[in-house]
């Protein structure tokens, strides 16, 4: 019979709150994700699990391990382009600076290019042609008036992001601060998403272009890098935004080396809120820190 040791990695306060999106059902079936660090005694990280090793409980009842194995999965970068007014005078160098962007990237990596200049439209889907992206990139064009950002956003997830299992999702948002034009019904449903986004391993970065002083989507952007501890970058000039975005790849390069250290593990709950959560492991001598998120 396994032992399973029990580790002191109790989600309370405000990292629950955090990792609590929008509630569901009371009794509908659905899948939770949290991500945990293993250590052995010198503090080198633990490799060699699966499923069967972990035990979890949620709010003091044992759940199913769907899934667990190590956060390796390469990732679907959603580079979001606001082509509105309040970027008009920064298309060439945003241009140029995808085209840095994507050239750093390693290979592996999925990118998809959407803009959200009067609506969202997706530009190219995911790929890892980087021929596509760059003739996509060079082919971005300023679309006028007010941005469509967290309509665009909400419709890149359900289309790109909640299915793709097997992909770290990332946004990448490069907007500026004019004016917004998305659904206001939808506001409540956007802040519900992103409290949502750390517990699914999502992180967002951003770069806002200052114009006209704060708006709504200079808003939207620093609350969903804030909230899954991604990059957020505030300029006046257009200028260094290819040296910024080449930064960010930089970025993503090195989050993506750290993370593939931690374990995903997915278990089922009926649960209408993420409560406190409770990980063992089946190992002697072992350590284990469960993480906000993939990065922290």
């Amino acid at each position: 019979m396994k032992e399973v040791l029990t580790a002191a990695v109790v989600l309370v306060g405000a990292v629950t709150s955090v990792l609590s999106g929008q509630p569901k059902p009371p009794g509908t079936i659905h899948t939770r994700q949290v991500f945990v660090a293993v250590t052995d005694r010198t503090g080198a990280p633990v490799l060699d699990l699966g499923p069967a090793d972990f035990e979890i409980t949620e709010a003091g009842v044992k759940r199913e391990v769907a899934r667990a194995g190590l956060a390796k999965s390469p990732m679907r970068i959603a580079l979001v382009i606001d082509t509105s007014d309040g970027t008009s005078e920064a298309v060439s160098m945003i241009r140029k600076g995808l085209a840095d962007f994507i050239d750093a990237l390693p290979p592996q990596h999925e990118v998809m290019m959407a803009s959200t200049g009067r609506q969202m439209r997706v530009r190219i889907p995911p790929t890892t042609d980087r021929k596509k992206l760059a003739d996509a990139a060079r082919g971005l064009f300023a679309d006028g008036g007010a941005t469509r950002l967290m309509d665009g956003l909400l419709e890149i997830d359900d289309r790109f992001m909640k299915n793709a299992e097997d992909r770290w999702p990332v946004f990448v948002i490069i907007t500026g601060d004019g004016a917004e034009s998305s659904s206001g019904g939808n506001e409540k449903k956007f802040n519900d998403w992103v409290r949502g986004l750390p517990a699914r391993g999502i992180v967002a970065h951003g770069i806002v272009l200052k114009n006209k002083g704060q708006g709504m989507p200079e808003v939207v952007t620093s609350h969903m890098a804030q909230t899954t501890g991604g990059h957020y970058d505030v300029m006046n000039t257009s200028n260094s935004l290819p040296a910024k975005l080449a930064a960010v790849a930089g970025q993503l390069i090195r989050d993506f080396a750290g993370v593939q250290t931690k374990y995903a593990i997915a278990f089922h709950t009926d649960a209408a809120d993420d409560g406190r959560v409770s990980i063992g492991v089946a190992r002697q001598g072992v350590t284990l820190q469960l993480t906000n998120g993939r990065l922290r």
